[in-house]
């Protein structure tokens, strides 16, 4: 079986997941084509363009490349980062629908605020109408995702709950020279959306003795929280640090007891927390995440409910005080088998059986496993 990945760029959110797909039972080729090879968002934020194993990149297409594709992988089963989105992505879509390809789609929910979520909905609606007919099936993003794709009409039987499946370094943690403090790691950008001024707002109201918070990151909202700190005396418990390659990032996290990923806007999944639980951490994240469908109060970490003026005090209470949770080692080994790349490549081999082999539709790895 061939399968080809159409995404905006080689993502490092991808890498591990496609060499994962090569090693599954009946894959003989895996091929992933880009637009582009990285954004300048992400340069930013320390990516860099990964090296993905045994997995054949094809970057910038011509329309009969792309066509050329379609013609000689007609057995294929091609999975496109969202329907007609972009130049190159529009091509493919219609590359495929023309030659009755196996096609489906991986996309985000996506933001519905005002006016202009106003005008999504109704874009979106009309590509139900016209496009929905050509996908074979959909990989929603958390439950937002698979809310919103069902409700735009795609069969719900051929919407699969989806994550940002990844593997990381293992690192080996260290013994914490402070045990009593939580050791708290937030990355990624200071923008509102991400919710992190507003979640040291709160975290300030408590012993400052009892935690130590590192942020890695930079955005539009850093000097205001700079500012919040200095303010409220916790120079020597809150650190800023700039943004590391994300090599370096990923091997942070065994330095740290609890990640948090308070998003007040949409925030498809949140991979920051995946990566963090793989590594054994436990998680504050907002309901808004996806990535929250994979935490388990009490056992793995807490969610904050932002339309509830108390949750984020108390879930920073929980997570300050003496409450048992699972250990490094359990959570470690509960998200390998939910949200890790190798999870995430069986999984999809299962929506490919349920989807064209009539096998019966797979529950996500994260539910499936439990706690």
């Amino acid at each position: 079986m061939v399968l080809i990945v159409w995404q905006g760029i080689i993502s490092i959110h991808q890498k591990t997941f496609l060499e994962a797909l090569v090693k599954q039972p009946g894959v003989t080729k895996v091929m992933m084509v880009v637009e582009q090879e990285i954004s300048p968002y992400r340069k930013n934020m320390g990516w860099e363009v990964p090296v993905i194993e045994n997995v054949e990149v094809i970057v910038a297409p011509t329309e009969e490349k792309i066509k050329s594709i379609f013609r000689e992988y007609k057995d294929a089963v091609h999975l496109l980062g969202g329907i007609r989105v972009g130049k190159m992505m529009t091509m493919a879509f219609d590359a495929g629908a023309a030659l009755g390809a196996k096609m489906g789609s991986l996309s985000e929910p996506y933001n519905k605020d005002g006016w202009k979520g106003m005008l999504r909905t109704l874009k979106y609606k009309y590509q139900s109408l016209r496009y929905y007919k050509h996908m074979s099936f959909f990989l929603a993003v958390g439950k937002e995702g698979v809310a919103t794709y069902t409700g735009l009409g795609f069969d719900e039987r051929f919407v699969f709950p989806w994550a940002y499946f990844i593997n990381v370094p293992q690192m080996p943690r260290p013994v914490s020279a402070q045990p009593e403090r939580k050791r708290i790691i937030f990355g990624g950008r200071l923008e509102p959306g991400k919710g992190i001024y507003r979640f040291v707002t709160e975290l300030a109201r408590f012993d400052k003795t009892k935690y130590t918070l590192d942020i890695f990151g930079s955005g539009p909202d850093e000097e205001k929280i700079k500012q919040l700190v200095a303010e409220k005396g916790l120079d020597d418990t809150i650190s800023f640090k700039p943004f590391m390659p994300y090599n370096d990032m990923v091997r942070q996290y065994c330095n740290y007891d609890w990640v948090v990923l308070p998003s007040t806007a949409k925030d498809g999944w949140g991979v920051v927390v995946s990566e963090g639980m793989l590594n054994g951490l436990k998680a504050i994240c907002s309901s808004i995440c996806g990535v929250s469908w994979a935490i388990k109060d009490g056992f793995n970490g807490l969610v904050i409910d932002w339309n509830d003026a108390d949750s984020c005090n108390k879930a920073i209470e929980r997570m300050l005080s003496t409450e048992q949770f699972a250990d490094s080692g359990e959570i470690s080994a509960w998200a390998k088998n939910g949200v890790s790349a190798d999870a995430g490549a069986a999984y999809y081999m299962k929506i490919i059986d349920a989807t064209f082999n009539g096998e019966t539709k797979p529950a996500a790895p994260w539910i499936q496993v439990g706690k």
